[in-house]
């Protein structure tokens, strides 16, 4: 049998890097999905490709900085599928990545709202969605809610929050029968890791290296601990932040 088979959910942020990864991975393992972005080509594409290798998706257009918009689409998505037996929320972005003193206020209440307050907003509708027969939600958030970089502030503090916000979350939610946890992926090469170091290729490759595994991770790699922590294979996880960062964030001396 197959990871997910027989379930159906959401992954918000589907059109590139992980979201991606995670939706060909889902589709493969039986899920029965909606995929979620504000990229329509990107999606369209995706579900050409997944539809191609024998699954099935179907595409919502949104955009998660508006509470109306998240309303809609776990609406949208409920009333496609039949129900709604997980969410994977990966949306967000890496915003104004330099130092704060460089940073406007509007650059952080940018962040904020996409990463931190999208996430809250995105839990209480999911979790009204599965309410009736309980479920998973999975939120992607990083290795910099505990760690750091020079021009992170306004990010780490967005996933931060994220960790914060997820302890009483699974307190809550146990009672919905509703398991909640978060992914921290470190370093991962994606646009948005390319993006946040300016695209300099010799930069990325020194900070894949400074990874104890000596590289930089997949988006396919953190796509199957989202499959696992969203299958019946992890029904007694729950409020967990989960590191997948190849042990960046380990502390210590490091040359």
């Amino acid at each position: 049998m197959k990871l997910l088979e027989n379930k159906s959910g959401m992954i918000v942020g589907a059109s590139s890097g992980i979201g991606r990864a995670a939706a060909m991975l889902f589709a493969k393992e039986g899920a029965k999905l909606v995929v979620i972005g504000r990229r329509t080509e990107l999606l369209t594409t995706l579900c050409a490709e997944i539809e191609s290798e024998g699954g099935s998706a179907t595409i919502i257009t949104a955009d998660i900085s508006k509470a109306s918009e998240i309303e809609r689409m776990v609406k949208e998505a409920k009333n496609m599928l039949g129900k709604i037996d997980f969410a994977f929320n990966n949306a967000g972005t890496i915003g104004n990545f330099a130092p704060m003193l460089e940073q406007s206020e509007q650059d952080w209440d940018n962040t904020i709202n996409t990463n931190l307050k999208s996430i809250w907003l995105s839990i209480r509708a999911q979790a009204k969605a599965m309410a009736e027969s309980g479920g998973a939600i999975v939120n992607t958030s990083s290795w910099l809610a505990k760690g750091a970089l020079v021009g992170s502030t306004s990010y780490s503090a967005s996933k931060a929050g994220m960790d914060g916000l997820l302890r009483p979350a699974a307190l809550e939610l146990a009672e919905m029968n509703i398991r909640i946890n978060n992914i921290n992926p470190g370093g991962v090469d994606t646009e948005m890791t390319r993006e946040a170091f300016q695209h300099d290729e010799q930069t990325l490759k020194a900070f894949g290296k400074s990874h104890p595994i000596g590289r930089m991770g997949t988006a396919s790699e953190v796509a199957e601990l989202a499959a696992f922590l969203v299958s019946n294979r992890a029904t007694n996880i729950t409020g967990q932040a989960i590191m997948i960062d190849g042990g960046y964030a380990i502390g210590g001396q490091r040359g």
